[in-house]
Parts: structure tokens; C-alpha cells; sequence
């Protein structure tokens, strides 16, 4: 049995190797093109944002690899620029509040300020320290920090997964920022968080509706994959891909073990005075959706879902119809979506590709790209 075993496994990454050398060979669709080709020692990209005159920024988190690089940059001219600064964004002895532990999802909101979700999580340490899981708040014109706000630990644990966000500028004196926590554990829910007072509230916690389903199961790169959180074959969890409505009205999500895509309405969840049955009952099942970790709206009102099982980018309009953009072997994990100017911005993570997911062996493959897919 162990030689049948060790015999597929060996198939398995054998046929990985030939997918890896088809995807350097093979041509991009015609909608797609390359904005970034990152290679080593720098480290894989997740979070993604841009200005309005198109800046591009990318987040290195440390939770699945405690790198020793910078957290957060600025893609300049062929180049990774430490933002706002290297002591900002390099490890350090000083307080968590003061630097970037493992800075996950990045958002720009239209003033141009860079928002970032520091998950304070790294890879071989269990404890999510005090002060490293925080919602910073950039002023990229200035490089000034103008908010730092610590989740506290009355919402977070150590299986607490801060992982992507939006930031509405509609709600609070400063903003509201609202989490998806996809957990480290078992424990799923979205966390809000008022800018101005930095209160902090966990609503919907494993309800059904940011829990993982029941028996998930996934193809990824053509391996079928069934969810087991004592043996992570590929990454799973609760909420994950987390959009606002471009009138800031709505907030869509999505579990990344699920297929079911929920929102509400930000005038009931940015209420921190309603009661959790009251927040419960306003959540509206939006239909199904296909499997994904990323997620990004634009402006028309569109979705967009980076599908991991299809290697593909899918667009859903208003009416809930579902188009494809593009479809390529490249797309095997798309991670951070940002949408700017007609065009999808995307990083290509390989995060299934992970040691911990392969029987300890990392077949992540740089270059890390980050591309553009265009919507039209």
C-alpha cells in the first residue's frame, strides 16, 4: 500500500511538473496581460490594490511563509518599492502596533488612501500577538500613516483569520471596515470595525451562511480534493472573497469551501447596536457562484470571481448572469482581485502549491505574476 501510495504521488507531482512547464511556454489569452513578473528572493504576492492614477500596490503576508522581506510595496518601474517605508514593513523588535506583521487583504478607497489588513499571523507561531492583528489606513500622497486600529481580542483569537476586507467611507465619522474571517481554525464570521472609535464586533459566527459546506469538495490543476481541516490538501475555510456595491449599500462574500454567495445590507451591519438575530435575518443568498478565493465589484455593478477549479476569471452582471473573461493554466490560484479602469487586476499566488498542502515539498513555481484581465 505505501509504494501505491508513494507511486501517485509521485504521478501526481510528475504531471504538476509538465502543467508548470506548459504554463512558461504557452501564450496568454488575448484579454490578458502581464503587469508583474516577481521572482526570488522576493516573496509571493496576495493583497492588491490601485490608485486612481493607477499606482500598484501588493501585500507579502507572513502567515503561510514567515519571509523576512518586506510586508508591503509599491510596484514602480520594473520595481518592489518597501511602501511607506522599510522600517515600516520589515520585521521588527518594535511594538506590533508600529510595523506590518502579515499584512493579507489591501484596499484603496477613491480618496486614494491605502488601506491594509494585517492578519498577525506567522507561519510556525501560533499566537497572534496583541496589536499585530490591526486595519491601517495609508495616505499614499503623503506616505503618512492617518489610521491604525487593533482588532482586539475580544473578536480575535488565534484561529482568527483576518483575511480580506473592504473599507466604507458611507458609514462612521472615519470609515467602516468590514473583515472576512476565513479562520486559521474552525472559527468563521465577519468582523466590523468602526475607523473613528476602533470598536470592534464579530457578527454571524459559524452560521451556516460564512461557514465552509459540509463535504466540500474541489478540483485543483485537474486533482480532486475533499476538505478536512485535520489534513489540508489545499486551502479551505470560511469567508474569504468580500466586495462592496459601488454606491457602498451592499456587501457581498463568499466562504472559499463554498459556492454560495451571500450579502447585506452596510446600513444593517455597520450597526453595531442591532442585535445578532436582527443582522441574521438580514443576510440575502445571492445564488451560487464558482469556487473562489478572491473577489472584486466595479462600478456597473459587476462581480468578479477568480475560479480556481476552472482556471479561470468570471465575470457575474447585475442580473446574475455568470460570462467567462479568460481561462488559462497561469490561473491556477487567483488571490488578490482589484478592478481599475476596464481591467481586473489579479495576483497569481500558487498558494496550493504550499509545502503544507504537498506533503512538505513546495512546488510553487517563480515567477509570482500579477496580471491584468480586461472586462470588456
Amino acid at each position: 500500500m505505501k509504494k501505491k501510495v508513494f507511486g501517485l504521488f509521485i504521478l501526481a507531482t510528475t504531471l504538476l511538473g509538465l502543467r508548470l512547464q506548459a504554463q512558461k511556454l504557452s501564450p496568454l489569452p488575448d484579454k490578458v496581460s502581464v503587469v508583474a513578473a516577481i521572482n526570488s528572493p522576493n516573496p509571493d504576492p496576495s493583497g492588491i490594490a490601485l490608485s486612481s492614477s493607477g499606482r500598484l500596490f501588493l501585500g507579502f503576508p507572513r502567515h503561510a511563509d514567515n519571509h523576512t522581506s518586506f510586508a508591503l510595496a509599491e510596484y514602480l518601474d520594473g520595481k518592489l518599492i518597501p511602501f511607506p517605508s522599510k522600517e515600516y514593513v520589515y520585521p521588527s523588535l518594535k511594538p506590533y502596533t508600529d510595523w506590518l506583521v502579515s499584512p493579507h487583504g489591501i484596499f484603496m478607497d477613491k480618496n486614494d488612501v491605502l488601506w491594509v489588513l494585517d492578519d498577525g499571523k506567522r507561519a510556525g507561531i501560533k499566537e497572534i500577538p496583541e496589536g499585530a492583528g490591526k486595519v491601517v489606513g495609508i495616505d499614499i500622497k503623503t506616505k503618512k500613516i492617518i489610521a491604525s486600529v487593533p482588532i482586539s481580542k475580544n473578536v480575535m483569537s488565534n484561529e482568527t483569520h483576518l483575511n480580506d476586507f473592504r473599507v466604507d467611507l458611507t458609514h462612521g465619522a472615519k470609515g467602516t471596515a468590514y473583515i472576512a474571517n476565513s479562520g486559521f481554525g474552525e472559527r468563521y464570521s465577519l468582523i466590523v470595525v468602526d475607523i473613528a472609535s476602533g470598536k470592534c464586533r464579530e457578527v454571524l459566527l459559524n452560521k451556516p451562511c460564512v461557514s465552509p459546506e459540509p463535504g466540500f469538495m474541489a478540483f485543483l490543476e485537474m486533482e480532486p480534493h475533499v476538505m478536512d481541516v485535520k489534513k489540508q490538501t489545499f486551502p479551505i475555510g470560511g469567508p474569504d472573497g468580500i466586495t462592496l456595491s459601488s454606491d457602498s449599500k451592499k456587501l457581498y462574500w463568499t466562504a472559499i469551501s463554498s459556492r454560495k454567495l451571500y450579502s447585506i445590507s452596510t446600513d444593517t451591519l455597520s450597526n453595531q447596536s442591532l442585535e445578532e438575530s436582527a443582522i441574521e435575518k438580514a443576510v440575502t443568498f445571492e445564488g451560487e457562484h464558482p469556487a473562489c478565493d478572491g473577489m472584486a465589484s466595479d462600478e456597473q455593478g459587476n462581480l468578479y470571481f477568480g475560479s480556481f477549479e476552472q482556471l479561470s476569471t468570471i465575470k457575474r452582471t447585475p442580473d446574475g448572469q455568470y460570462t467567462l473573461l479568460a481561462h488559462d493554466i497561469r490561473f491556477a490560484w487567483q488571490d488578490g482581485l482589484a478592478y481599475h479602469d476596464g481591467y481586473l487586476y489579479m495576483t497569481l499566488g500558487q498558494w496550493n502549491r504550499l509545502p503544507g498542502f504537498n506533503n512538505g515539498k513546495d512546488l510553487r513555481q517563480p515567477p509570482y505574476l500579477v496580471v491584468k484581465v480586461k472586462t470588456k
